[in-house]
């Protein structure tokens, strides 16, 4: 019985010593492996991007962008619903490490801001990061009247250049995870039916993106202060990128915009946009980019809001229906 009863004891010692052994191997395989991700690729100056393939990306899929989302919000301490909206999707499909907001507000307020901060996931992820409203760049002034948007062009590449990851204007929405565009230098929505300029409104990149500092370059002594968007999406492509599409990787129709996207958006209700990875809404373009209204109450443009997205039959409202949690939003502060 004595000598049945130590085998049983030194089989479950042995067994239990198996166990630790293979727990400390795989920790070591595994802490190892994440060296491995961590620093197989190493980009500390735009100059190590040279010969990198912007088609593949990295041999194994490794990411090199890191998982932050970057807002700017300049003169704009109050949410709309539709801003509400796109950090929620962001939140929802992409779960960033972080998301920052770089903006002269000292603090966000209203409705909108407090269903942001309330849905779970929120808190620790979001933060606010001091950043003023420039008047010029490379010692040219910014168009009074557009000063907010201008600037906002340029600091996007600014923020960027400092931190890498994916930058989102205020109504671009998240449709799925982004991820895969991070195996790349800079992603960037440039399109076969556009090939003469670039869209903006969503940029991934990794902080020492060749690009980056290309397009902010584009400026020196070349700030066109009556086109809209020339130094944005024009000119980048007329002085680098016509010449040297190898910086970046071309995002295909899905993955920010493309002509008929407000038809798309607020017209059709197919659910289509599901085919996509990132969305610009357009909230204030609505009256150049939709054709028609939907019916002769649902008009464009509008300004949406929890209760009138309801009575729009169209992708804009499932759209919103993905993230938005309708019983949290405090009627009483809307007035």
């Amino acid at each position: 019985m004595m000598t049945r009863l130590k085998c049983m004891w030194l089989f479950w010692l042995m067994a239990l010593l198996c166990i630790a052994i293979y727990t400390a191997l795989m920790y070591h395989n595994v802490e190892v492996r994440k060296y491995f991700i961590d620093y197989r690729y190493v980009f500390n100056s735009p100059d190590d991007f040279e010969g990198f393939d912007n088609v593949s990306g990295t041999a194994d899929g490794c990411y090199i962008v890191p998982n932050i989302i970057h807002f700017i919000r300049f003169d704009q301490p109050r949410f709309l619903f539709t801003d509400a909206v796109c950090v929620l999707a962001a939140l929802k499909h992409q779960r960033p490490d972080k998301i920052y907001f770089h903006t002269d507000s000292k603090k966000f307020v209203g409705p909108y801001w407090d269903v942001i901060m309330s849905t779970p996931g929120a808190e620790g992820v979001i933060e606010l990061k001091d950043m003023a409203i420039p008047d010029q760049v490379f010692g040219q002034n910014f168009n009074v009247g557009w000063r907010r948007w201008h600037a906002s062009d340029v600091m996007r590449l600014k923020i960027l250049m400092k931190y890498g990851g994916i930058y989102l204007d205020n109504d671009a929405y998240i449709v799925k995870s982004l991820n895969k565009f991070k195996a790349f230098e800079m992603t960037v929505s440039w399109q076969d039916r556009m090939p003469t300029q670039i869209n903006n409104q969503v940029i991934i990149a990794h902080k020492n993106a060749r690009f980056l500092r290309e397009w902010l370059l584009t400026y020196r002594g070349n700030y066109n202060k009556s086109i809209w968007y020339y130094n944005a999406g024009i000119r980048p492509v007329e002085e680098v990128l016509s010449k040297r599409p190898e910086l970046v990787h071309r995002g295909a129709r899905w993955f920010s915009e493309y002509p008929g996207i407000g038809a798309m958006l607020y017209l059709d209700h197919s659910g289509v946009w599901k085919d996509h990875y990132a969305i610009h809404l357009y909230v204030n373009h609505m009256k150049a980019l939709v054709p028609r209204n939907l019916s002769s109450t649902e008009t464009f443009p509008v300004v949406f809001n929890e209760t009138n997205i309801h009575r729009y039959e169209a992708n804009i409202r499932n759209m919103v229906y993905d993230v938005y949690p309708f019983n949290q939003t405090n009627q009483s502060k809307l007035l």
